[in-house]
């Protein structure tokens, strides 16, 4: 009852200001997160049901092919267009599989990088955590790549990511990420799915085992994985301990508000993430974003924009690197 009045009063107010940029994110996340769609509410809720309704049997492993995705992506769009949002909040990245957890234990990423970035100090639990890094060449295999975790059959039924890079200096343009909570879950992960990609016949998608986030090994070379270690060769001291126990203490953390990111269908947000990787692309030079262009979808506020073109160059050098490799 309570997100059904959150969700009548933001179509409301975006039916009267529709560029309420911070409303629209709280719209579509709250949109995402709901149970089976009831009657909709207003333009937002009616997209999304009509985006549910548009997707075939089996659409996971339909999209993988490139020509049904793309086409279903133009559709989508289409209904946006018919529902008049003319106005889209970039989304550069979208979850599946169970929400992370190591031990037992919420992770809590994003305040567990915020800590890193204002003490340099890598939290405890983060050692435990190992990932699949997936690196697709271009927005083609991206959404391949995409389409092929959601089908992926995993014991754990691991989290799942897929993303576009804005941070600045971290390579390449397109990534994924499977977690996992050990190196030897990381490896049965990675045969996983190199397996299905083979079988599914997708090229372009390189995967290898990353440990921790990407900030971690950039300021601490030794904690990076190598192949052939059980473990990091950076560990943690007593004094990193007390700092982060002072500093998570003081914090009252909220519980996780799902236990799973895997829905039925594709969100009005998964199509707002669809739109953001279209237009990222478009602007770091990709020519496979021509077919996701066919149609003109809902505008992205500039700033994205100029913070995307301030990169284009590199990230289009990066995109031709990984390309080459063999």
């Amino acid at each position: 009852m309570k997100n059904q009045v959150q969700l009548e009063k933001l179509e409301g107010w975006l039916a009267i200001k529709p560029d309420d940029l911070a409303s629209i994110r709280r719209l579509v996340t709250l949109l995402d997160l709901s149970g089976p769609p009831g009657k909709p509410l207003g333009a937002f809720g009616t997209a999304q049901a009509k985006i549910g309704a548009s997707l075939p049997v089996d659409w996971q492993s339909l999209y993988l092919n490139t020509g049904k995705n793309a086409a279903a992506y133009v559709q989508w769009l289409s209904i946006l267009k018919s529902a008049r949002i003319g106005q889209a909040v970039p989304i550069g990245q979208v979850f599946s599989g169970q929400v992370m957890t190591i031990n037992g234990q919420p992770t809590y990423c994003g305040e567990k990088l915020k800590f890193f970035k204002e003490t340099s100090v890598i939290p405890g639990l983060c050692y435990d955590c190992y990932k699949v890094q997936i690196l697709p060449e271009n927005l083609e295999a991206m959404f391949q790549t995409y389409f092929l975790l959601l089908a992926l059959d995993l014991p754990g039924d691991n989290a799942r990511k897929c993303m576009i890079e804005l941070r600045d200096g971290i390579k390449f343009p397109y990534k994924a990420y499977i977690y996992c909570e050990s190196l030897p879950e990381a490896k049965t992960c990675l045969a996983a799915f190199q397996q299905n990609l083979a079988e599914a016949g997708i090229t372009g998608v390189h995967s290898t085992i990353s440990h921790g986030c990407s900030e971690y090994g950039m300021e601490y070379p030794e904690f990076k994985y190598t192949e052939g270690e059980d473990q990091s060769a950076l560990t943690p001291t007593a004094e990193w301990q007390e700092v982060e126990q002072t500093y998570f203490d003081r914090l009252k953390l909220p519980p996780p508000q799902t236990q799973s990111n895997t829905k039925p269908r594709i969100s009005l947000r998964d199509v707002f993430a669809f739109r953001t990787w279209a237009k990222y692309a478009q602007l770091i030079g990709d020519d496979t974003c021509g077919t996701y262009q066919a149609a003109k979808g809902p505008a992205l506020p500039p700033a994205f924009v100029k913070r995307v073109k301030a990169q284009a160059a590199l990230r289009h050098q990066e995109m031709t690197e990984l390309a080459t490799r063999s």
